[in-house]
């Protein structure tokens, strides 16, 4: 097992993320959640370690605001991603981004996200790929 993996902090039992035995989410919860082409898209672009605000993974997803906060709020409840302070200092705009604890590189330097269950790799033509799927 990765050290890394081990020594990552586990939210409390509060927490909305069903976490077992350190960063690993709920299979049954993460897997339908991923499916979805709106919150694959922003998973894609929040892979870079960028925040962004619901307005550009919206604009970025091909979805209104509205829609791509349902998107998010679903993500946000299973720990996926997090809101933080915008770093325009905007205290109004909704800013998302993924938690350090899940996001690696691989050998080739493709980005990827590590859930412990699962290993999601981004690349160029899963990119142009997705990026089509989710303007449908």
């Amino acid at each position: 097992m990765n050290p890394e993996l081990s020594n990552a902090a586990v939210p409390s039992a509060n927490s909305p993320a069903q976490v077992l035995n350190g960063p690993f989410i709920d299979p049954t919860r993460l897997l339908p959640v991923l499916g979805d082409p709106a919150r694959w898209a922003a998973l894609r672009e929040l892979v870079y370690g960028r925040p962004l605000s619901l307005t550009e993974l919206a604009r970025k997803a091909g979805r209104k605001p509205n829609q791509m906060g349902k998107h998010m709020a679903v993500l946000q409840k299973l720990g996926v991603v997090m809101l933080v302070a915008s770093p325009d200092g905007d205290g109004r705009k909704q800013t998302y981004a993924l938690p350090e604890t899940f996001r690696r590189t691989d050998a080739e330097g493709r980005l990827m996200l590590d859930f412990g269950v699962c290993l999601l790799r981004f690349g160029d033509d899963v990119r142009e790929r997705v990026s089509l799927t989710a303007k449908d």
